[in-house]
């Protein structure tokens, strides 16, 4: 019996030999590691998430001004703002019969 009860020793001794310690550590790392690239991961997703909708509402605003824009842009290149731009700002008159040359 005293050879199975030493054999016993050496066995439990050995399970933990500095190796399998070792070997344990590194996928424990591993483990890890993993898991904290899994939350980086969806932290960075979601700020994305967050991201992309504040960019969708930007787009919005700006399809809003270049609308505005465009009418703005339509009204004052009306012949009559011009006109009434030209008589009044630039102290502009229509051109008399006799000041107009016409090139042949």
């Amino acid at each position: 019996m005293n050879e199975r009860a030493g054999k016993n020793r050496k066995r439990k001794s050995e399970t933990f030999t500095p190796k399998r310690v070792a070997v344990a550590l590194l996928i424990l790392l591993c483990f890890l590691g993993a898991a904290f690239f899994d939350a980086w991961c969806g932290v960075q997703s979601r700020r994305m998430g967050y991201e992309i909708v504040q960019a969708r509402a930007q787009q919005e605003k700006l399809l809003d001004l270049q609308k505005k824009l465009k009418i703005e842009r339509a009204r004052l290149s009306s012949p009559q703002v011009l006109r009434r731009y030209a008589t009044s700002e630039l102290n502009l008159e229509t051109p008399k019969p006799e000041q107009i040359v016409v090139m042949p």
